[in-house]
């Protein structure tokens, strides 16, 4: 027998990946998903957290990619009101900083202006008793406190949520399966993959590459010419996004603050995993060495714990770097001039094409986790364009996987499960597997002895579903990225669930 053959391989499982995937089989096509470690298992999981327009776009004038975010940012909303909830911002204006209040809301006024029609609330200033009212604050000349809103996201279910759907479409979809070459034949490609040990070889006539922080060693797998230039290795920046986490203080912070801080830079205090955390970030620094080990530097903490200060008081005392609960450093693969600032590179989105054939190779850099659906559609339109036949578009305004029930109705299922999970067990499932919740409730009918905690708060039947139907194969799959329970569970407990996977 032959090698498989597949109209479209996609290489890399994260947010890009996993929704041309999605978008790809949707529409017909035999679609073959490739990703080497776990999905999302970089960029996709170490973001802000956000499903936003990128309020400081504007001040770039990139009123495009920001009305796309907003409408990309509106979709969510309502498709995966699981993973994507509305978020308050405070936006303190402090006499010493060169934006102005009347410049920023004159700012705010258009970001209004670009999401007519959302639902979303409109910004405004607060009143001086709800500026009083503000538990940590600094007043030390204090101009104003602006407000609007945006989202909070969780990026790594998102990705999970595109590429569990892809695969209930038809796709092949796995991750821990590596590319290790692609070489052009006629029409398209054989790619040649080792997943569990084997190696194997597809027959495509479509490669996409999605390999974020990657994108130049897959783009090397194949040969340059006068076709095809890829992404030159000096036009791809990595910057590197970090953030840490501090315990909510009390009284507890109820919205986001968007911060500015020196210079063009612009920070984020986000409450986390239902107000038990704080989360702070974002830096732009360049990345050298190793995309695999990016890592919060510990100038980076320096940098956001002093950030953070300067703009909240505690009557314990400054955050100090013994407070740091988690931090991680995320990358995002831009596309931009060498001595371009980071932070002013765009995040647009661009697609490198080659014809082989009658088949193709294309390879992206750049893009926001917000407009990833957006992205998929312009991805498949240029495989169109190619010759890849294929069905209408469909995804706006779909269901992501688990996405069928608004925030209100997962609330009335989460209280309606069985009486032998905890409530706050139930919830917590609710608003990370969505309507999927079901299916954690059926098997736990068939069999209540999967309602046994392994460790604290988490039964049998989690580990269970994480293992069978979302392909986490480690401890690190399943407390970081299927869940966040990394940050509520003790050592202990943390062992407990790597161990329970080492010997699943």
């Amino acid at each position: 027998m032959g090698p498989k053959t597949v109209d479209l391989v996609v290489v890399g499982g994260g947010i890009h990946g996993a929704a041309i995937a999605r978008d790809a089989a949707g529409r017909g096509l035999r679609v073959l998903l490739a990703e080497r470690e776990d999905y999302a298992g970089l960029t996709s999981s170490l973001s802000s957290k956000l499903a936003h327009g990128g309020l400081r776009y504007l001040e770039h004038m990139e009123f495009k990619l920001v009305r796309e975010s907003l409408s990309e940012r509106a979709g969510l909303l309502k498709t995966a009101p699981h993973l994507v909830s509305p978020l308050k911002f405070l936006l303190p204006i402090f006499d010493w900083q060169p934006r102005s209040a009347w410049f920023v809301h004159t700012g705010l006024a258009l970001y209004d202006l670009l999401s007519l029609g959302d639902g979303m609330p409109a910004s405004g200033r607060l009143a001086k008793d709800d500026v009083d009212r503000l538990p940590h604050l600094r007043r030390d000349h204090l101009d104003a406190v602006l407000h609007y809103h945006d989202a909070h996201a969780d990026d790594a279910r998102l990705t999970l949520s595109a590429a569990l759907d892809a695969r209930t479409r038809g796709a092949d979809v796995a991750n821990r399966r590596a590319v290790t070459a692609i070489v052009p034949r006629e029409n398209g490609y054989t790619v040649a993959l080792s997943e569990q040990g084997k190696t194997r070889q597809i027959e495509t006539r479509f490669v996409v590459n999605t390999a974020g922080p990657f994108v130049g060693e897959v783009d090397a797998m194949i040969p340059q010419g006068p076709s095809y230039r890829g992404p030159s290795p000096r036009d791809i920046r990595l910057v590197r996004g970090s953030h840490i986490v501090l315990p909510m203080p009390e009284p507890a912070e109820t919205c986001a603050y968007t911060l500015q801080d020196e210079g063009e830079r612009i920070l984020f205090v986000i409450p986390w995993l239902d107000g038990n955390f704080l989360m702070i970030g974002t830096t732009d620094v360049p990345q050298s060495g190793d995309p695999g080990r990016a890592v919060c530097s510990p100038a980076e903490k320096t940098y956001l714990l002093a950030a953070y200060n300067r703009y909240f008081a505690h009557a314990g005392g400054p955050a100090t770097e013994d407070d740091i609960v988690f931090d991680w450093a995320g990358l995002r693969t831009l596309h931009g001039a060498p001595d371009e600032q980071p932070s002013r590179i765009s995040r647009e989105v661009t697609i490198e094409t080659k014809a082989q054939g009658h088949g193709g190779f294309l390879s992206l850099v750049g893009g926001k986790l917000t407009t990833h659906r957006a992205t998929a559609e312009q991805v498949l339109a240029r495989l169109q364009a190619l010759g890849l036949e294929m069905g209408p578009s469909w995804t706006k305004g779909a269901p992501a996987y688990g996405g069928t029930l608004d925030r209100e109705a997962l609330v009335a299922r989460a209280q309606e499960g069985p009486a032998s999970v905890l409530p706050q067990t139930r919830r917590r499932w609710a608003f990370t597997y969505g309507d999927k919740i079901e299916d954690l409730y059926t098997q736990i009918a068939k069999e209540p002895g999967l309602a046994e905690e392994i460790v604290p708060g988490v039964p049998r039947a989690e580990l269970q579903h994480a293992a069978s139907v979302e392909d986490a194969r480690t401890g690190e799959d399943f407390l970081l990225r299927r869940t966040k329970l990394r940050l509520f569970l003790d050592e202990a407990a943390r062992e407990t669930v790597e161990d329970w996977f080492a010997k699943t």
